[in-house]
């Protein structure tokens, strides 16, 4: 088995800037081509949370390939088609940035915008709470 240790540095330091900063490293699987992941739990107190639990922010680089592997839990009220969250950045809406959720966990790849401070929120009443149910994406060049 051959160590890449470029990327294994590389790893080090994104798990070290996680852990000052308290939010999503903007290292990926570089020189791979994959999409980083970036987890979210769209909870059942209806907030948005890092996988780790923090609050946030969101921190991608524009242009970036990310795929959201976002797990959803029930938060007290269900839209008709079965939504129990949404995944939404107003601005970006056209672009993709608008997605329906359902109890589980979904994967949606995007792009990531220019430069600049976004919010993603939810906009299906999922309950008591929903009206801040939202976390800051923070996105550098």
């Amino acid at each position: 088995m051959r160590i890449n240790h470029t990327q294994t540095f590389l790893r080090v330091i994104a798990t070290a800037a996680f852990l000052l900063n308290g939010a999503v490293s903007l290292v990926g699987a570089e020189g791979t081509g994959a999409p980083r992941i970036v987890e979210l739990i769209a909870d059942k107190d209806n907030k948005w949370k890092l996988a780790d639990g923090q609050k946030g922010p969101v921190m991608l680089k524009s242009g970036e390939t990310v795929t959201f592997r976002i797990k959803s839990l029930f938060g007290g009220e269900k839209a008709r088609d079965g939504a129990v969250h949404s995944f939404v950045v107003r601005k970006l809406r056209d672009k993709g940035w608008s997605v329906r959720l359902k109890e589980g966990v979904q994967e949606i790849t995007l792009t990531a915008p220019p430069p600049g401070n976004y919010l993603i929120e939810c906009t299906v009443e999922c309950g008591p709470g929903h009206d801040d149910m939202n976390i800051k994406m923070v996105v550098v060049k």
